[in-house]
Formats: C-alpha cells, sequence, structure tokens
C-alpha cells in the first residue's frame, strides 16, 4: 500500500465516520423530542421540578429509574390517579391513604401542589418503551384480557399490592392470591377489610359497582 493510498483510506474513512456521527446525533436529539415531548415542557412543569426537587421526593420514590424504592415509583402515577386525588393525597396523606408507612405531610402550599402535578402529569406523558414493566401475571393475561385486569389497573392496586415480581410491599404479594383465597372471600375483602382483619389498613373498595368488584375478585381468584 502506498502512501496516498493510507492516506485517501484515512481521509476518506474520517469524512464516513463523521457523517454517520452527524446523522445518529441528529436522529437521537429527534427521537429525544418527540418522547419526551418536549414542546409540553413549559414554566409549570419546571416549577414542579423544583418542588420535586425542593422537598427531596427522590428520597422515597422513583421516577424514570431514579431515586428509592421505600415508596411507589411515581413515573406513570398519573396513568391511575386524577389530579383531585392527588391534590387532595399531597395535602393532607394520611386522611386519604391510611397505610403502614405513611407519608409524611409535607405541608405543601397549594401552588406547589399543582407545580408538583403539572410536573408528574408531564413525566406521565413521556414515552419510556413501557417502563416501570407491567407486572408478569398482567403480561400473561393479555392474550386473554379481563375486566378485572382493567379496574386492577384503575384502581392502582400495584402502589400497594405485588403482581409477578413487581409492585408496592405494602400489602401482601397477589401474584397467586386464587392459590389461597377464593372469589367470594376476595369480594368481601374489597368491601370491608376489616370484617376479616380489624387491623387491616387496606381502605374499603364499597364505592365499586358491583360489577367492578365481581370482576376484580373474579380475576384476583383466578391468579394461581
Amino acid at each position: 500500500m502506498t502512501v496516498s493510498n493510507a492516506k485517501a483510506i484515512f481521509i476518506w474513512g474520517t469524512v464516513v465516520s463523521a457523517v454517520i456521527f452527524l446523522a445518529l446525533t441528529y436522529d437521537f436529539h429527534r427521537k429525544v423530542g418527540m418522547q419526551t415531548h418536549e414542546m409540553k415542557l413549559d414554566e409549570r412543569v419546571v416549577a414542579g421540578k423544583w418542588v420535586w426537587q425542593k422537598y427531596n421526593c427522590n428520597d422515597c420514590h422513583t421516577i424514570l429509574g431514579i431515586g428509592g424504592y421505600y415508596a411507589p415509583d411515581v413515573t406513570k402515577v398519573m396513568s391511575y390517579r386524577d389530579r383531585d386525588w392527588m391534590s387532595r393525597f399531597i395535602k393532607d396523606p394520611p386522611s386519604v391513604w391510611p397505610a403502614e408507612r405513611r407519608m409524611p405531610n409535607l405541608h405543601l402550599t397549594d401552588q406547589e401542589i399543582s407545580d408538583v402535578i403539572n410536573f408528574l402529569t408531564w413525566v406521565n406523558g413521556i414515552d419510556t418503551n413501557n417502563w416501570p414493566p407491567k407486572p408478569m401475571a398482567l403480561v400473561a393475561s393479555q392474550a386473554l384480557p379481563k375486566p378485572g385486569e382493567a379496574v386492577f389497573k384503575a384502581q392502582g392496586c400495584s402502589a400497594c399490592h405485588m403482581l409477578g415480581g413487581v409492585g408496592g410491599t405494602i400489602g401482601p404479594d397477589l401474584t397467586k392470591v386464587g392459590s389461597r383465597r377464593s372469589k367470594e372471600w376476595i369480594e368481601e375483602q374489597l368491601k370491608d377489610p376489616k370484617a376479616h382483619n380489624p387491623n387491616s389498613i387496606m381502605p374499603s373498595y364499597a364505592k365499586l359497582s358491583e360489577k367492578d368488584r365481581e370482576d376484580l375478585a373474579d380475576y384476583l381468584s383466578g391468579l394461581k
């Protein structure tokens, strides 16, 4: 190989590599903007991020894969909690959810509550490629979807209960709950948790419609 050939290979190799690098860089930034819907990243969202940092919410909660695991992952919390519920909960957590591991009342102002909910709403809209992952039991059941699965998701049951290794640990693991509890027992538990255990911290779901409660009990009793 001559010196001129070596120089040509080096120069053209550098040019081609640079073009590929620039193309990939452009494509990366284009996709990031689309996935994070940065066009919706306004001052209200930024203000909410400052509130999130001010109160060190990551000490207990995970968001976008970063944070503690003491409390529920809130990356997609706005998928199953509406703005009104979140506002009431943040303002006075024990009165809305009297769980054993209680979130402290941080005494946020109404404006701070509104801002942090705006932030969580924006995060909820980010395309995270289905992260956090769905519980294994739910993924396995998608071939034959059941009405009770939708109720389970809508009520945010995974915030306290684990399914297939994914979910909260405040309540019992429900991965194989159907092997130890009947459908009737589960229905009674949903309607009045304290009927089975006077010290239960699980909230009552008596306000659910009879159909939703029956569908949820049918779904859970089938997890064996």
